[in-house]
């Protein structure tokens, strides 16, 4: 596939940078102060999640478009699995994860697979849904962890007017690295509906980056490493 392949946008939260500090922790502090000593690495937190990721794309918007309601929704899922009664916990949810912030940590794997991929010449986009003023820091952090170079192109939602999974956002990208064929750029991402079938509509090979095996009869390119991105490219 080396020979088709001409580029590969990449997602920014949840792939080549991870939460910090991660979902699975914070849920485990929730749960703490609603009486349950839970530790971030239960698996019940991570069938939680996975239910509450299925269910995100089921409903077909954007996760930056959902209500406070929705959300909170989605949020009974882990709640759920931790046997935990979701009744008044919505101001704790809210609380534990606005702590956090916009909290990020580089993925161990990205630089040595962008810094790989870059010699392979091919060219390099970020594609993140973000407020525009988000892109400065954002860029900043990227240059201080060494990457920011190999990118070609650097896309956030809030600068360029549109957001994953619509399709013009996807064409903007495109255009800003030179390639017109959708058909030869693969977009690596963790959320189904933004990154996946985002992607898909737009004409790209979607890549589901899923760490913990959350989606594992998902029918497109999935990967668990960001280094097995390789194996497609050979």
């Amino acid at each position: 596939m080396r020979n088709i392949i001409k580029g590969i946008l990449y997602d920014f939260g949840g792939t080549l940078y991870d939460y910090y500090p991660s979902n699975s922790v914070i849920w485990s502090r929730i749960a703490k102060r609603l009486g349950a000593d839970i530790s971030p690495n239960d698996p019940r937190i991570w069938k939680g999640m996975q239910k509450q990721s299925i269910e995100a794309t089921r409903r077909a918007k954007p996760f930056s478009s959902l209500s406070r309601e929705d959300i909170h929704i989605l949020n009974l899922h882990v709640l759920d699995a931790m046997s935990i009664d979701g009744e008044g916990t919505r101001d704790i949810i809210s609380e534990e994860f606005e702590k956090r912030g916009h909290g990020y940590r580089i993925n161990p794997e990205s630089k040595k697979t962008l810094e790989r991929i870059h010699s392979m010449g091919l060219k390099i986009g970020l594609l993140s849904n973000c407020p525009s003023e988000f892109g400065k820091p954002r860029r900043l952090t990227m240059k201080e962890d060494g990457i920011l170079h190999y990118f070609s192109k650097i896309l956030l939602s809030g600068e360029v007017g549109y957001a994953k999974p619509e399709k013009e956002i996807f064409k903007i990208a495109l255009n800003s690295l030179g390639l017109q064929d959708a058909s030869k750029v693969m977009h690596v991402g963790d959320f189904l509906l933004d990154d996946v079938i985002g992607a898909q509509n737009a004409g790209l090979i979607p890549v589901l980056y899923d760490p913990l095996g959350f989606h594992p009869s998902e029918k497109v390119i999935t990967i668990q490493k960001l280094s097995e991105i390789f194996q497609y490219l050979m």
